[in-house]
């Protein structure tokens, strides 16, 4: 875990690599790293709705309009070479315009201006879907961009369940117990409620800019990308957010 206090020009500050090691994982399951891999496994199958709360830490402070500006926001460049600064950790979720199932993965985010960022779904399952679905609605695919989860949260976005069944349910499996989520401010969608910050928007149909190159873990940058567009609406905070990256 690395924790940095004082960042050039933001008042907020960074977490990383919260989500890095089987150790920290199996922590935030409750168990010995040894048994990880057969908990996950075993919890996921168990899948328990969510519960909405009414009035989330995140809604503190909420920008909305001519006040929607990424600049604030500590979204740092890793890499010399990188095609900008980058969103890392932040989960998009969002719902199938046909069945209204949410789902929720992590893809990367480049800041492209004060409310415009470029996204690559580049996964191409759910959300990849959900977009090409809202897409040949001629409608954009409302969405969020959430910072700040619990690692079981993050763990649960990696399951695949059945298409019925939305990733928040799993979770909930994870937990034991129901996720707690939370209306967003400026679009219908429901996340985490216990979120840093939450960045609501929409990702534009038919529309696509260049996004990356951006460095991978591997130590070579990928280009691969689907291009997408993400318009923010609304950037909610709470009162001492962290930025997790």
């Amino acid at each position: 875990l690395l924790l940095l206090e004082q960042v050039r020009g933001s008042d907020i500050p960074i977490v990383c690599n919260v989500v890095a090691r089987r150790r920290a994982l199996a922590f935030a399951l409750g168990v010995p790293e040894a048994r990880l891999a057969v908990e996950y496994g075993r919890r996921i199958k168990d899948t328990v709705k969510p519960v909405i709360v009414a009035d989330p830490p995140f809604r503190h402070r909420v920008l909305r309009g001519q006040d929607v500006d990424l600049g604030p926001l500590p979204i740092p460049t890793y890499f010399p070479g990188d095609a900008g600064r980058y969103l890392t950790a932040g989960l998009l979720v969002a719902r199938d315009p046909e069945t209204g199932v949410e789902t929720e993965g992590y893809h990367r985010f480049q800041v492209k201006g004060r409310d415009r960022m470029g996204v690559s779904l580049h996964s191409r399952r759910r959300m990849f879907e959900y977009q090409r679905r809202a897409e040949a609605r001629k409608q954009s695919l409302p969405c969020a961009i959430v910072l700040g989860v619990h690692p079981l949260v993050s763990m649960g976005s990696l399951a695949y369940p059945p298409a019925d069944v939305g990733k928040f349910e799993v979770v909930g499996g994870l937990f034991g117990e129901p996720l707690q989520v939370a209306p967003c401010t400026a679009i219908d969608l429901h996340v985490p409620a216990a979120a840093e910050i939450v960045i609501e928007g929409e990702i534009l149909p038919e529309v696509r800019e260049p996004e990356a190159p951006f460095g991978e873990f591997t130590g070579y940058f990928s280009r691969r990308s689907t291009e997408h567009v993400f318009v923010a609406k609304a950037i909610a905070l709470r009162e001492r957010p962290w930025f997790q990256s």
